[in-house]
């Protein structure tokens, strides 16, 4: 069936020749498969669409399997992004929690809208501070869709909501004063404050007045929760 779908352009690998088989965040499927023939050649005509975090509408005819994909049109290259290093590593290590966490075909059109905008916001930023905190708040948002999330409205163990003090990697969540495990990791209490703040935050008011060390500290806690619960490192996390 054609149709015409909105995408941003994950990752791309070569297929035969002068081909291009893409993996699309779409607005429409979620994340999908598109062959794109011919276009690995910066003469042709869709060549812009296949480099990574474009966004474009693709015309396809749309498959369970892999899509097919004839032309389409170029919405936004984010050029000065791709040629960031220092902010397009953030974003390939959100392009590869999607990858890896996110079943094909399943339509996700609130995390699609996130992203566009997170991306949006990082090309004009020039705080580092604020990109990584996107990222951040990235992160959380996936765990929320994919069934992961941590408990941080209480304690995950005895459900008390007064004098958290710690969170737990392995059991899931915050943990109060009562319950915390002395063998566990000590994070701060101001990094449990912004991280539920965080998660809340509304991006078209995205406020944060917020230090580095509490940055590194939540940057931990969401890497070895990630690897914990779901046996995911990004290539791109040892950058940072």
């Amino acid at each position: 069936m054609l149709e015409t779908i909105e995408g941003i352009v994950i990752k791309n690998s070569d297929y035969q020749e002068k081909s291009k088989i893409l993996q699309v965040f779409s607005k429409e499927h979620g994340l999908i498969g598109i062959l794109l023939k011919g276009a690995n050649n910066y003469k042709n005509n869709n060549f812009a669409l296949i480099q990574p975090i474009s966004h474009a509408f693709f015309n396809i005819n749309y498959y369970n399997g892999l899509s097919k994909c004839y032309n389409g049109e170029l919405i936004n290259s984010f050029h000065s992004l791709k040629n960031d290093f220092s902010k397009n590593i953030y974003i390939f290590h959100i392009f590869e929690l999607i990858y890896k966490n996110l079943e094909q075909h399943q339509k996700n059109s609130y995390l699609f809208d996130i992203l566009l905008k997170i991306i949006e916001i990082m090309e004009k930023s020039t705080d580092i501070i604020q990109i990584k905190l996107l990222t951040i708040y990235f992160e959380l948002k996936l765990l929320y869709f994919i069934g992961v999330f941590p408990e941080i409205s209480k304690c995950v163990e005895c459900g008390s909501s007064k004098h958290i003090t710690n969170f737990d990697i392995s059991k899931g969540g915050f943990v109060c004063e009562k319950c915390i495990d002395p063998r566990s990791k000590i994070f701060s209490v101001d990094s449990l404050q912004v991280l539920y703040q965080l998660f809340y935050q509304e991006l078209d008011n995205f406020n944060y007045d917020i230090n580095d060390k509490i940055i590194s500290e939540l940057q931990l806690l969401l890497r070895e929760y990630y690897n914990y619960h779901l046996g995911i490192k990004t290539n791109s996390s040892k950058y940072f």
